[in-house]
């Protein structure tokens, strides 16, 4: 069933709800998200080309993006001990299984990189297979741009920044993204 986007413009996401009654993670105060405004740091902007850094991945690995993928990309920050995360992570592994073949990558980049093991230990019991980064400090700048997790970019097949989501997102806001695949 096709919906009219008219109609869609006007729909009211359960997540649009929740962060209106504050039950999102940007509208509460936890210590996974105390995050200021970072110095210095170019701030992505929708519309931009972002230009990610070198990422430490899981197991010593460095993932560049030196070149662009043509892929869309979705880069995600979270840590383990959010409760937002640990609802939307799954939902976000399972898109991406989904979409994966229609050229999309997943980036999770976990906050806090002082116990890699534990990161992923958490990943291994959760079963994720989107790719997981450790932030170090030119992702931790990026980080702290917003305040809240989880936080969620996504970015065209030509690396412009499309879409900035704060705070836990549904199935239904994941699906929204699949027209920009």
């Amino acid at each position: 069933m096709r919906t009219d986007p008219t109609a869609q413009a006007h729909r009211v996401s359960r997540r649009h709800l929740m962060q209106a009654a504050g039950l999102v993670a940007g509208s509460l105060h936890a210590p996974w998200l105390l995050a200021a405004s970072a110095a210095g740091a170019a701030s992505w902007q929708l519309g931009q080309r972002i230009e990610l850094p070198p990422l430490p991945l899981l197991g010593g690995s460095v993932q560049t993006f030196a070149k662009p993928t043509q892929d869309v990309v979705i880069v995600e920050f979270w840590h383990t001990q959010c409760p937002f995360c640990a609802r939307q992570n799954p939902v976000l592994n399972a898109f991406y299984k989904q979409h994966r073949s229609k050229g999309l990558q997943v980036y999770a980049v976990h906050i806090d990189n002082k116990d890699p093991q534990a990161v992923q230990r958490y990943v291994d019991a959760h079963g994720y297979v989107f790719t997981v980064g450790l932030a170090n400090a030119p992702w931790q700048a990026l980080f702290k741009q917003r305040k809240g997790l989880p936080q969620l970019f996504l970015m065209d097949r030509k690396g412009i920044l499309k879409r900035i989501e704060l705070g836990e997102m549904f199935a239904d806001d994941l699906d929204e993204l699949s027209q920009l695949l």
